[in-house]
């Protein structure tokens, strides 16, 4: 039977959860959406009880983290759940090797700061990233050349249905550019509980990206390519906390080289990228020549210093911000004839089920 849990804890923790929550500050865009019911998980066997009362209230589910690569766009039936998992501990390997292993719940800015802290190699080009460490791997999270599951060994789950709590080897992940099987086949059916991750005491740094090498001063070192990733990041990338916004809102769109041939001859200044037999454009470029950087209305606009970032300005709901997004997809589809993707996942999912 699903979820062999003591039904005096599942009452206990329904006097945890709340009803019609506003969802405002649990998501970095502001907008002001509900959800049905709300509650805080804090431990992996309060998570067990919450999802075991809502299999047996038959509602949905829906967890949240950060809440930095959301657009909440309507109120969340069900439950959601607000991931607060914490720990970190680290085993030290004779062979150069360090596995760290960090709940989903922390701020993954903060893991890559221990990290530095440490000594430790691998993930610092992923610098000042927003969100929680259960959602990198959801999204394989990149920059700078590296991408999360450049460094992770697995990833610990809990069954949304049975509760069984296992773990996967990253080769089974079904990792790719911004994407996993956790954004596919696994959306409504696994959720992140803890990740292990392989880092080095020495390591070669990777400074060939985002024109890292040319920002620092003398002799590259571990602390400054850290320092230098989250001065540019700050640079070009809103604060959420002072403007509300979820980071790149565009995946850099994939095309074949055929056509980055054709597009390169009528655009010579293109911004792309190889990228495996293909060729990857750079979004913010695409967006910023068609004109949008800066561009303002119906309280959002596009970021003036970075055409990839969509910020709300003072919009309540999410109904501006999808149409900005369609505006600036079909000028895009017009002008170069290559169709943008959105890099935030939507809220309410249609399909969110729990069972």
């Amino acid at each position: 039977m699903p979820f062999n849990t003591d039904d005096s804890l599942v009452q206990t923790v329904e006097a945890s959860i709340q009803k019609d929550v506003s969802l405002a500050t649990y998501n970095t865009f502001g907008f002001s959406y509900q959800a049905e019911y709300f509650a805080v998980a804090d431990s992996l066997e309060s998570l067990k009880i919450l999802l075991a009362w809502a299999n047996r209230s038959n509602v949905n589910i829906t967890m949240i983290g950060g809440g930095s690569n959301l657009l909440i766009s309507d109120h969340i039936g069900g439950l959601v759940i607000i991931n607060r998992l914490l720990g970190m501990k680290a085993h030290e390997h004779a062979n150069n090797l360090i596995s760290l292993t960090v709940s989903a719940g922390e701020k993954w800015h903060q893991v890559v700061e221990h990290a530095v802290e440490q000594s430790w190699h691998g993930i610092e080009n992923l610098a000042l990233i927003p969100g929680t460490v259960g959602a990198a791997p959801v999204q394989n999270i990149g920059a700078y050349g590296v991408e999360v599951k450049d460094v992770l060994a697995r990833v610990q789950v809990i069954d949304q249905t049975s509760g069984d709590v296992y773990w996967i080897n990253v080769k089974d992940c079904g990792f790719a550019y911004r994407d996993s099987h956790f954004k596919g086949k696994w959306k409504n059916k696994l959720i992140i509980t803890s990740v292990e991750l392989t880092l080095k005491k020495q390591a070669d740094l990777l400074l060939s990206y985002g024109g890292l090498a040319n920002r620092i001063d003398g002799e590259p070192t571990l602390r400054k390519v850290f320092d230098t990733v989250c001065a540019v990041r700050e640079e070009k990338l809103p604060n959420p906390e002072k403007l509300s916004n979820a980071g790149s809102f565009f995946k850099n769109p994939i095309v074949s080289q055929e056509q980055h041939s054709e597009l390169k001859k009528r655009f010579p200044d293109l911004v792309s990228f190889a990228f495996e037999d293909n060729f990857k454009l750079a979004a913010g470029w695409l967006i910023d020549q068609a004109g949008w950087k800066g561009k303002k209305s119906q309280g959002v606009g596009v970021y003036d210093k970075q055409a990839l970032v969509l910020v709300n300005y003072s919009a309540q709901s999410a109904d501006a911000l999808l149409d900005l997004e369609t505006q600036i997809k079909q000028s895009i589809i017009e002008r170069y004839g290559v169709e943008l993707e959105r890099e935030p996942v939507q809220l309410p999912v249609q399909a969110n089920t729990a069972h």
